[in-house]
C-alpha cells in the first residue's frame, strides 16, 4: 500500500511559502536552510536595516541574499542618497564633457585644418552689409541643420571673388559641427592632392586608404577649387572623390538607401562654367572637368557671394 509522505514543515524549503512580491525578508520568521545575514544599523538614527533574498532554482533551497541592507528611509539617510546621486551625476558629467572635448580634439586634429582655418568662426565674421550678413545666415542655417538635411541636394557651393570670405564661412561651418562632434574634413584643394601624393612615398597608409577617408567622411570641405593650374592626375583623382561622395560609397546600407549623397562643400572664384575650363588640363580633355562640375551641380546647392573684398578693407 503506498504511503503519502508529508514535508516536515521545519526542513522544507522557504519557497513552500512564497512571499507575494518575490522577495524573502531577513526579518521575517521562517525555517531558514541557512541563517539570514545580520541585519545593519542606519548610521544616522540606529533603525535596524534587513536584507532581502531570492530562492535560487538551481541551487536547492539556498536564498541568494542581497549584499546591502535595505535603505533606511530616515530624512539623514534620504539626504545622504540624494547627494550621493548628484556627485554622481556631476562626476558623470564631468567624464562626459572632458570625453567630448578629447574627442573635439582629435577632430580638430583629422579635419586637416591648421592656423587660420581654426580662428574662424560665425562670431568673428564681419556682416558689414545685407549680402554679407544673408550670406551668414544661410551658412548658420546650413550647420544648425546639418543632422536633419535630405539625402539629395545637401551640398554647398560657395561661389564668390577673392577676399568676399568664402573661405571664412566654410571654415566656421566646420568649426561649428566639430564643436557639435561632427567629423569634418575641410582643406585646400592644393593640400587634399598633396596628401595623396605623400602617400606614394609612405607605408603606413595607402592611397585608397586616403582616398576613402575624403569619400566616407561626413562632410567635405574643398577650398578653392580652380585655384591650382589643373593636371590630369589631379582632376581624376577629384572627380572620384567627388564621384564617389555623389553615388554614396557606403556599401553596408541597405539597396533602397543607396542613392544619398553625402555633404559637400566646395569654395571657388569661379562660375561652374568657368570652373570647367579650370579644370581642364592645357592641351587636354575636359571630359572629367565637366563631369565632376556636372556632380556638383546635382550635389549642391549655389551661394553667391558678394561685396567688398575684406582684404581691401
Amino acid at each position: 500500500m503506498a504511503m503519502n509522505h508529508q514535508a516536515d514543515p521545519a526542513t522544507s524549503s522557504p519557497a513552500s511559502q512564497q512571499p507575494s512580491d518575490g522577495w524573502f525578508y531577513s526579518n521575517e520568521e521562517r525555517d531558514w536552510p541557512e541563517p539570514p545575514p545580520e541585519p545593519v544599523p542606519c548610521e544616522y538614527c540606529g533603525k535596524l536595516r534587513y536584507h532581502r533574498g531570492k530562492e535560487l532554482n538551481n541551487m536547492g533551497d539556498r536564498i541568494f541574499w542581497i549584499p546591502t541592507a535595505i535603505p533606511c528611509n530616515c530624512p539623514g539617510a534620504v539626504e545622504a542618497r540624494e547627494k550621493e546621486r548628484l556627485e554622481r551625476e556631476q562626476e558623470e558629467k564631468r567624464k562626459a564633457e572632458d570625453e567630448i572635448r578629447r574627442r573635439v580634439s582629435r577632430l580638430r586634429c583629422d579635419s586637416g585644418m591648421r592656423g587660420r582655418f581654426l580662428e574662424r568662426t560665425f562670431s568673428n565674421y564681419l556682416t558689414p552689409d545685407e549680402r554679407t550678413a544673408k550670406a551668414k545666415e544661410t551658412a548658420m542655417r546650413y550647420s544648425q541643420n546639418f543632422d536633419n538635411m535630405g539625402q539629395k541636394k545637401n551640398g554647398l557651393f560657395i561661389l564668390g571673388d577673392i577676399g568676399v570670405g568664402k573661405t571664412h564661412l566654410a571654415a566656421a561651418i566646420a568649426n561649428d559641427l566639430i564643436q557639435k562632434g561632427r567629423p569634418v574634413i575641410c582643406m585646400t584643394m592644393i593640400d587634399m592632392l598633396a596628401r595623396i601624393k605623400a602617400t606614394y612615398d609612405k607605408r603606413e597608409i595607402s592611397e585608397g586608404e586616403i582616398l576613402r577617408v575624403y569619400e566616407t567622411v561626413p562632410l567635405l570641405i574643398i577650398d578653392d577649387m580652380g585655384k591650382e593650374p589643373p593636371t590630369d592626375w589631379g582632376v581624376s583623382k577629384i572627380y572620384a572623390i567627388i564621384n564617389a561622395r555623389f553615388v554614396d560609397p557606403d556599401l553596408t546600407r541597405a539597396p533602397q538607401e543607396t542613392a544619398a549623397q553625402e555633404p559637400t562643400i566646395v569654395t571657388s572664384n569661379y562660375t561652374d562654367t568657368e570652373l570647367e575650363k579650370r579644370l581642364t588640363p592645357q592641351n587636354g580633355d575636359d571630359m572629367t572637368a565637366r563631369a565632376t562640375v556636372d556632380r556638383l551641380r546635382e550635389m549642391c546647392e549655389a551661394l553667391v557671394m558678394e561685396g567688398q573684398s575684406w582684404r581691401s578693407r
